[in-house]
């Protein structure tokens, strides 16, 4: 029981600490494992146990609940025409949810999947862009530092710039 607790606030910090883009990431990355969950189910065919459907059903439910806030926390209006097809992928991905839980159909979870995992590459694709200007913001912030501690120092040597006084540490 300890570890589940365990994992349990660790999950729970990862969401308070995340950045919006992030858990967006998490969403989706919610999403594909309750996916992953029901494929092998799938595979098995007509022959599924009662728990078997329990399963299936659980995961695909929660899997279209958590597409469900997505598309329910799209702002419309200052969105735009990204919004908008946000939320037709959405749809589509949800429909696609429904459809393999309804006819145990393997080939609409891949379907659902694929533009899962296109989606979740763009909002990675915009998270690294988040991260390289925070660092750029950071670099030119210790730069200005070194100028005006140089400047209050009354000196004239310029200082060293932050990439030259990094290269010398390593």
């Amino acid at each position: 029981m300890g570890a589940k607790v365990a994992f349990d606030e660790y999950k729970r910090n990862k969401v308070i600490t995340a950045s919006g883009v992030e858990l967006i990431i998490q969403l989706y990355d919610e999403i594909m494992n309750n996916i992953r969950l029901v494929k092998p189910i799938l595979a098995k065919g007509d022959k599924l146990s009662f728990d078997d459907v329990k399963t299936k059903s659980k995961a695909l439910n929660k899997a279209v609940n958590v597409v469900t806030a997505l598309a329910d926390s799209l702002d419309m209006e200052k969105g735009g025409d990204i919004s908008t097809n946000l939320s037709k992928l959405y749809e589509f991905i949800n429909m696609r949810l429904l459809n393999a839980n309804l006819n145990n159909d393997p080939v609409m979870l891949d379907e659902a999947v694929r533009v899962l995992n296109e989606l979740r590459e763009a909002w990675v694709g915009i998270l690294k862009q988040e991260d390289q200007g925070k660092q750029r913001k950071v670099i030119e912030h210790q730069s200005h530092m070194g100028e005006r501690a140089a400047v209050m120092a009354g000196s004239t040597q310029k200082p060293m710039d932050v990439h030259s006084h990094i290269a010398i540490k390593t």
